[in-house]
C-alpha cells in the first residue's frame, strides 16, 4: 500500500525549524512558581532563576552565558549551525532544572512540553540523540550511531566506559583534538587489561589499535609517535580507531556467541 502524504519524509530546513523554536520562547505565556512571574517569555524565566543553576560557571544571566560560548543572545537567529545546537542544548537542559525544581507553574506546562516535543524532532532530524543524565541534571546530544548503540549493551556494567562511548559522538568535541584524545585513553585502559583476550578474536585488529593507541599521541607523547602535519589528520585517525575499538569489541561477543551455537550444531 503505498504511504499517504502524511507518512513520507518532510524536507527539513534546520533555519525554519529554530526559527519557530524562538517564537515559542518569546511568547509571553511562561509563569514560574512567584506569582509576579506571570505571562512572561520563557528567557525572563530563566534568568528568574538562572543563579541557581549549578552550569552557569560565573555568568549571572542568560545574556553572559551565552556570550561565553561566543553566542549574541540578541542575534540567536543568525547563529551558525554549531551555535544553535548549543542554544537548544541549553534551553532542553534548563527546562530540565525547571522541571524537575518545581519552578514552573501548571498552566505553563503545556507550551514547555510542545517545546520539548520540537527539540526532539529538531535534534532528531539533524541525526543526534538526547542523552539525558537523571541524576546531573543535563542534556546532552550525541551523533546516532548503531554501532556504538550496538556495543553499549555488551558493555552494559561498564558505567564510566557507556560513558566514554556516548561522548566520543558528542557534537561539541567533533573538533576537539585533546577530548578524543582523552576519551581513547579511557578505551585504551579498559582494552589493556583485556588484550591477551582479544588476541584470540583478532590478533591482527587488536595489534593494530594498541599500535595507534601508542603512536599517535594518545597514551605516550614521545619522540616515537607518528608525525603528521595538521590536526585534522590525527582527528581523522582518531575516529577510525574509535570504530575499529568499538569493532574489536562487538567481535569478542559475536565469537562467544558462535561458541554457544555449536552446541545447537552438534
Amino acid at each position: 500500500m503505498a504511504k499517504s502524504i502524511f507518512e513520507l519524509e518532510r524536507r527539513f530546513n534546520f533555519d525554519k525549524e529554530f526559527s519557530r523554536l524562538l517564537d515559542l520562547l518569546n511568547q509571553e505565556r511562561f509563569n514560574c512558581v512567584d506569582g509576579y512571574y506571570y505571562n512572561q517569555t520563557f528567557w525572563t524565566i530563566v534568568n528568574k532563576y538562572f543563579l541557581e543553576w549549578e552550569y552557569r560557571l560565573s555568568a549571572i544571566n542568560i545574556e553572559q552565558y551565552f556570550n561565553d560560548l561566543d553566542i549574541d543572545f540578541e542575534a540567536l537567529i543568525s547563529c551558525n549551525d554549531t551555535k544553535k545546537i548549543y542554544v537548544i542544548q541549553f534551553i532542553d537542559s534548563y527546562i530540565m532544572f525547571l522541571v524537575k525544581n518545581h519552578k514552573l507553574v501548571e498552566e505553563t506546562m503545556q507550551p514547555i512540553i510542545t517545546i520539548v516535543q520540537n527539540i526532539k524532532i529538531i535534534i532528531e532530524k539533524i541525526n543526534y540523540k538526547r542523552d539525558i543524565n537523571e541524576g546531573k541534571g543535563y542534556i546532552t546530544y550525541v551523533k546516532r550511531d548503531a554501532d556504538v548503540d550496538s556495543v553499549l549493551s555488551i558493555i552494559g556494567n561498564e558505567d564510566d566506559l557507556r560513558i566514554s562511548l556516548l561522548e566520543y559522538n558528542d557534537f561539541r568535541i567533533e573538533k576537539d583534538i585533546q577530548e578524543k584524545r582523552t576519551i581513547l585513553k579511557k578505551l585504551g585502559d579498559y582494552l589493556e587489561p583485556l588484550r591477551k583476550e582479544f588476541n584470540k578474536y583478532n590478533k591482527s585488529l587488536t595489534d593494530d589499535i594498541f599500535f595507534m593507541l601508542n603512536k599517535f599521541y594518545i597514551r605516550h607523547n614521545n619522540e616515537g609517535n607518528i608525525k603528521l602535519d595538521e590536526d585534522s589528520e590525527y582527528i581523522k585517525w582518531y575516529d577510525d580507531l574509535f570504530k575499529m575499538i568499538i569493532q574489536l569489541i562487538r567481535t569478542k561477543y559475536i565469537v562467544k556467541k558462535q561458541d554457544e551455537l555449536k552446541q545447537f550444531k552438534k
